[in-house]
């Protein structure tokens, strides 16, 4: 889920974890929308540090977990985790489990049950593509699933943070931060049947939750678009998420569950 450009990629693995530290519990909300009761054969797409196939894994402890991402540093720590992994590039389309590509009009080598993609569609260059294999690659009743964030995370509960919060937001998107189109009608121009829904969570106040916080106006306070105020401010708070802000850490996430027509429409 790189959301924005990290200092590099130690920085940006712990910013992963911590997100998935703090809310673990809302993804597996979203997994619950899915539908899924069973699954052999689960790919992770754009998997990072493996928050969401470890998830998978947990859910469908049977099935067979493949990750696939472009850094080889992550896979190979996702393959010491036990994880079948792909290095490829998902801008090129769907690979199949052996490395190569699916060529149109073909099937993967295994039908793949379900297929998980959690704040990494909007980095694909032509989802098209990528998603029109991931029809073929589906058995029948397959499963796709598409997570992006809805909003950047909130965690400010005083009246004046919140607002000041929602300023430093407003700045990330005049930067670009987390910018995604609703994948309903390009999901659906693949050959999806799709639903679209909203998932709200609050996360316990955590250690991990504050670490997480401050990471996120460390960032905001780089923000160009940010008034020197505003900045001023942020960098004054820095250095008090250990202790003395009150935090309710909350973020709304947008689920597309989509499976392919034909499959919807068999008795």
């Amino acid at each position: 889920m790189a959301l924005m450009m990290a200092s590099d990629s130690h920085d940006q693995n712990r910013f992963l974890d911590l997100d998935a530290k703090v809310f673990g519990d809302h993804l597996a909300a979203v997994l619950d929308l899915a539908g899924a009761q069973a699954a052999r054969s689960i790919v992770d797409l754009g998997a990072g540090t493996g928050a969401g196939s470890r998830l998978l894994r947990q859910r469908f402890p049977d099935a067979a977990v493949t990750c696939v991402d472009n850094d080889p540093q992550m896979l190979e720590l996702l393959r010491g985790q036990g994880f079948a992994v792909v290095e490829a590039d998902l801008n090129h389309g769907f690979p199949a489990l052996g490395g190569s590509l699916i060529a149109a009009g073909a099937t993967a080598e295994a039908p793949v049950d379900l297929v998980w993609a959690s704040s990494s569609l909007h980095h694909v260059t032509h989802p098209a593509r990528l998603l029109s294999g991931v029809r073929r690659a589906l058995a029948p009743g397959g499963v796709l699933v598409v997570v992006e964030l809805a909003a950047l995370p909130r965690f400010l509960s005083h009246p004046g943070g919140a607002l000041l919060e929602l300023r430093c937001h407003s700045a990330a998107a005049a930067e670009g931060w987390n910018h995604h189109p609703n994948w309903t009608p390009v999901i659906e121009a693949a050959g999806f049947a799709v639903t679209r829904s909203e998932v709200t969570a609050t996360a316990p106040v955590t250690p991990a939750a504050r670490e997480y916080a401050r990471q996120w106006f460390a960032r905001f306070s780089h923000l160009a678009a940010l008034t020197a105020d505003d900045r001023g401010t942020v960098e004054d708070m820095l250095e008090q998420f250990s202790d003395d802000i009150e935090l309710e850490p909350r973020a709304t996430r947008t689920v597309w569950v989509a499976t392919p027509v034909e499959a919807q429409e068999q008795p």
